[in-house]
């Protein structure tokens, strides 16, 4: 079980776990004008129940492919003051359509993005891993298919070694870049992770700042405190 300031998550059923890519997903994404929003790949619906305490008009709808990790993201949402607000759906989400949903549309996704020949034998966990017909390149196109409005948007977090790729498959479906960042696990060294923003029609300048997780000495950044201070307990 994991205690944030104002839910819990248990995530003992699911084969993706909590970790900091999520939770700095959920805090960095812009969602307080949505109305709508799919949590693609809910998982245990850590970013559910995160955009559902940022964004209190939002109508939330986690979708996931995984029926165990269903039930404990409805368990999860269920323990909330939001729960009339999120719907935990057990399908496909590259089967999923709009109709229903209301712009401002966000769509949400921590997908995964692991790509190692060696697969984990446990069945559950390689597929949320290796993303076997759900992975980034999926997300996008599928995305792009929904998003109708200049207010929609997609926000997904990514390696950053694919940054450029992603920008590629991103105008593929006239999708425009609106926020950027590569994110840093510690001052000095390589980006290991990049978040996105993209929408359609493009502004004229990206937000493009970049995230440090923590500093020289291996503490965390103020920076990174300040973005995920809603959140954790003892940070």
């Amino acid at each position: 079980m994991f205690s944030f300031k104002q839910f819990d998550i248990d995530d003992s059923h699911c084969a993706m776990k909590v970790g900091t890519d999520g939770v700095l997903l959920g805090a960095w994404t812009e969602c307080e004008n949505a109305v709508s929003v799919i949590d693609a790949g809910c998982g245990s619906g850590l970013l559910s129940l995160m955009v559902a305490q940022r964004n209190p008009l939002a109508n939330i709808i986690g979708i996931d492919v995984d029926e165990n990790a269903c039930c404990d993201a409805r368990c999860n949402a269920g323990r909330t003051n939001w729960s009339e607000r999120i719907e935990i759906v057990n399908n496909d989400v590259l089967r999923t359509g709009r109709p229903g949903l209301r712009s401002p549309l966000l769509i949400i996704s921590n997908p995964p993005f692991f790509n190692e020949t060696l697969h984990s034998p446990d069945a559950d966990r390689s597929l949320a891993r290796h993303g076997r017909g759900f992975d980034v390149d999926t997300l996008i196109s599928w995305a792009g298919k929904l998003i109708e409005t200049p207010e929609d948007s997609l926000s997904f977090i990514a390696p950053a070694q694919r940054s450029a790729e992603i920008e590629f498959l991103l105008a593929l479906q006239r999708l425009d870049v609106r926020r950027r960042s590569m994110v840093y696990s510690r001052q000095g060294r390589p980006a290991v992770r990049v978040l996105f923003q993209a929408g359609r029609g493009a502004t004229h300048s990206i937000d493009d700042n970049p995230v440090i997780i923590r500093d020289l000495n291996n503490n965390y950044t103020p920076q990174y405190r300040n973005l995920t201070s809603d959140f954790y307990l003892h940070l």
